[in-house]
Protein backbone atom coordinates (compact mmCIF):
# COMPACT_ATOMS: atom_id res chain seq x y z
CA UNK A 1 0.00 0.00 0.00
CA UNK A 2 2.97 2.46 0.95
CA UNK A 3 4.52 1.76 -2.58
CA UNK A 4 0.72 2.39 -4.52
CA UNK A 5 0.45 5.49 -2.65
CA UNK A 6 4.38 6.71 -3.36
CA UNK A 7 4.32 5.83 -7.15
CA UNK A 8 0.77 8.06 -7.19
CA UNK A 9 2.28 10.68 -5.54
CA UNK A 10 5.33 10.51 -8.31
CA UNK A 11 2.83 10.30 -11.13
CA UNK A 12 0.78 13.77 -9.65
CA UNK A 13 3.79 15.47 -8.91
CA UNK A 14 4.59 16.54 -12.07
CA UNK A 15 1.14 17.99 -13.06
CA UNK A 16 0.46 19.67 -9.90
CA UNK A 17 4.23 21.64 -9.61
CA UNK A 18 3.97 22.35 -13.62
CA UNK A 19 3.86 26.37 -13.44
CA UNK A 20 6.78 26.39 -11.03
CA UNK A 21 8.87 24.10 -12.63
CA UNK A 22 8.77 25.24 -16.14
CA UNK A 23 9.53 28.93 -15.26
CA UNK A 24 11.71 28.56 -12.15
CA UNK A 25 14.61 28.63 -14.23
CA UNK A 26 14.28 32.24 -14.86
CA UNK A 27 14.74 33.23 -11.50
CA UNK A 28 18.67 33.54 -11.41
CA UNK A 29 18.61 34.38 -15.05
CA UNK A 30 20.95 37.34 -16.46
CA UNK A 31 18.71 40.00 -18.26
CA UNK A 32 15.70 38.56 -16.10
CA UNK A 33 13.93 40.34 -13.30
CA UNK A 34 12.47 38.34 -11.28
CA UNK A 35 9.26 38.63 -7.84
CA UNK A 36 8.50 36.10 -6.06
CA UNK A 37 6.18 36.07 -3.32
CA UNK A 38 5.94 32.69 -1.35
CA UNK A 39 3.03 31.19 0.84
CA UNK A 40 4.94 31.88 4.00
CA UNK A 41 4.70 36.00 3.30
CA UNK A 42 0.79 35.78 2.89
CA UNK A 43 0.46 34.19 5.79
CA UNK A 44 2.28 36.35 7.93
CA UNK A 45 0.14 39.13 6.25
CA UNK A 46 -2.81 37.28 6.83
CA UNK A 47 -1.79 37.10 10.70
CA UNK A 48 -1.53 40.28 10.97
CA UNK A 49 -3.94 42.39 13.48
CA UNK A 50 -5.11 44.66 11.58
CA UNK A 51 -8.16 45.44 14.05
CA UNK A 52 -10.58 46.84 11.57
CA UNK A 53 -13.87 46.27 10.76
CA UNK A 54 -13.25 47.69 7.16
CA UNK A 55 -15.49 45.03 4.64
CA UNK A 56 -12.18 46.11 1.69
CA UNK A 57 -9.57 45.71 4.23
CA UNK A 58 -11.11 41.57 5.30
CA UNK A 59 -11.56 41.33 1.33
CA UNK A 60 -7.97 41.94 0.88
CA UNK A 61 -6.98 39.42 4.17
CA UNK A 62 -8.83 36.59 2.84
CA UNK A 63 -7.76 36.77 -0.68
CA UNK A 64 -4.26 36.69 0.68
CA UNK A 65 -4.41 33.95 3.21
CA UNK A 66 -5.73 31.56 0.48
CA UNK A 67 -2.55 32.34 -2.13
CA UNK A 68 -0.21 29.67 -2.53
CA UNK A 69 2.41 32.07 -4.68
CA UNK A 70 2.72 34.98 -6.92
CA UNK A 71 5.98 34.50 -9.63
CA UNK A 72 6.86 37.45 -11.91
CA UNK A 73 9.49 37.07 -14.47
CA UNK A 74 10.08 40.15 -16.57
CA UNK A 75 12.98 40.44 -19.77
CA UNK A 76 13.70 42.99 -22.08
CA UNK A 77 16.51 40.58 -23.73
CA UNK A 78 15.68 39.26 -27.01
CA UNK A 79 16.72 36.13 -26.83
CA UNK A 80 15.07 35.39 -23.42
CA UNK A 81 12.14 36.73 -24.85
CA UNK A 82 12.04 34.50 -27.66
CA UNK A 83 13.16 31.73 -24.90
CA UNK A 84 10.20 33.12 -22.72
CA UNK A 85 7.61 32.63 -25.75
CA UNK A 86 8.47 29.29 -26.24
CA UNK A 87 8.50 28.17 -22.79
CA UNK A 88 5.03 29.43 -22.36
CA UNK A 89 3.84 27.71 -25.67
CA UNK A 90 4.74 24.68 -24.43
CA UNK A 91 3.41 25.26 -20.66
CA UNK A 92 0.26 26.15 -22.26
CA UNK A 93 0.04 23.04 -24.42
CA UNK A 94 0.55 20.85 -21.69
CA UNK A 95 -1.44 22.18 -19.11
CA UNK A 96 -5.26 22.02 -18.70
CA UNK A 97 -5.27 26.05 -18.29
CA UNK A 98 -8.62 27.78 -20.05
CA UNK A 99 -8.20 31.29 -22.16
CA UNK A 100 -9.72 33.85 -20.21
CA UNK A 101 -9.31 37.27 -22.00
CA UNK A 102 -6.74 38.76 -24.50
CA UNK A 103 -5.95 41.98 -24.68
CA UNK A 104 -3.61 43.94 -27.94
CA UNK A 105 -3.35 47.36 -27.40
CA UNK A 106 -2.01 50.48 -29.66
CA UNK A 107 1.79 50.43 -28.40
CA UNK A 108 2.08 46.51 -29.41
CA UNK A 109 1.31 45.10 -26.31
CA UNK A 110 -0.08 41.41 -26.10
CA UNK A 111 -1.36 40.53 -23.06
CA UNK A 112 -3.08 36.99 -22.93
CA UNK A 113 -5.02 35.71 -19.80
CA UNK A 114 -5.43 32.14 -18.42
CA UNK A 115 -6.75 29.86 -15.49
CA UNK A 116 -7.05 26.82 -14.32
CA UNK A 117 -10.73 25.88 -12.59
CA UNK A 118 -11.05 25.80 -8.87
CA UNK A 119 -13.31 24.36 -6.33
CA UNK A 120 -16.49 26.69 -7.37
CA UNK A 121 -17.12 28.74 -10.25
CA UNK A 122 -15.92 31.95 -8.46
CA UNK A 123 -12.65 30.93 -7.82
CA UNK A 124 -9.39 29.91 -9.66
CA UNK A 125 -6.74 27.76 -8.56
CA UNK A 126 -4.17 29.23 -11.00
CA UNK A 127 -4.02 33.00 -12.99
CA UNK A 128 -1.57 32.93 -15.64
CA UNK A 129 -0.48 36.03 -17.78
CA UNK A 130 2.10 36.49 -20.77
CA UNK A 131 2.48 39.94 -21.62
CA UNK A 132 4.59 40.28 -24.99
CA UNK A 133 5.67 43.74 -25.72
CA UNK A 134 6.97 45.80 -28.70
CA UNK A 135 8.81 49.04 -27.13
CA UNK A 136 10.04 50.76 -30.20
CA UNK A 137 12.87 52.03 -27.48
CA UNK A 138 13.72 49.46 -25.24
CA UNK A 139 13.26 46.03 -27.36
CA UNK A 140 10.89 43.77 -26.68
CA UNK A 141 9.53 42.99 -23.22
CA UNK A 142 8.02 39.57 -22.04
CA UNK A 143 6.17 39.20 -18.70
CA UNK A 144 5.51 36.13 -17.04
CA UNK A 145 3.11 36.05 -14.25
CA UNK A 146 1.96 33.34 -12.33
CA UNK A 147 -0.54 33.39 -9.06
CA UNK A 148 -1.70 29.90 -7.70
CA UNK A 149 -3.90 28.86 -4.77
CA UNK A 150 -7.73 29.78 -4.05
CA UNK A 151 -7.91 32.96 -6.15
CA UNK A 152 -11.06 35.08 -6.08
CA UNK A 153 -10.35 37.26 -9.98
CA UNK A 154 -12.61 39.36 -8.08
CA UNK A 155 -10.43 40.66 -5.45
CA UNK A 156 -6.59 39.95 -7.42
CA UNK A 157 -6.80 43.18 -9.16
CA UNK A 158 -6.49 44.83 -6.09
CA UNK A 159 -3.42 42.46 -4.56
CA UNK A 160 -1.63 43.01 -8.19
CA UNK A 161 -2.16 46.98 -7.89
CA UNK A 162 -0.48 46.88 -4.30
CA UNK A 163 2.48 45.05 -4.89
CA UNK A 164 2.55 46.63 -8.47
CA UNK A 165 2.26 43.50 -10.46
CA UNK A 166 2.26 44.38 -14.40
CA UNK A 167 -0.80 43.88 -16.24
CA UNK A 168 -3.12 44.90 -13.25
CA UNK A 169 -4.63 47.42 -14.47
CA UNK A 170 -6.05 44.18 -17.24
CA UNK A 171 -6.97 42.53 -14.32
CA UNK A 172 -9.33 44.62 -13.24
CA UNK A 173 -11.11 43.54 -16.59
CA UNK A 174 -11.22 40.26 -15.65
CA UNK A 175 -14.18 38.27 -15.30
CA UNK A 176 -14.30 34.33 -15.11
CA UNK A 177 -16.37 33.32 -18.63
CA UNK A 178 -15.27 36.19 -20.44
Amino acid sequence: MKKLAIILVLAVLPYVSNAQSYFDKYENMSDVTSMVITNKMFKLLSKIDFESSDKETQEYLNLVENINNIKVFITDNKEVSQKMQGDVGNYLKSSSLDELMRVKSDDGENIKFYIKPGSTDDYVSELFMYLEGNDKKDGPESIILTITGKIDLRQVSKLADDLNIPGGKELKKVKKGN
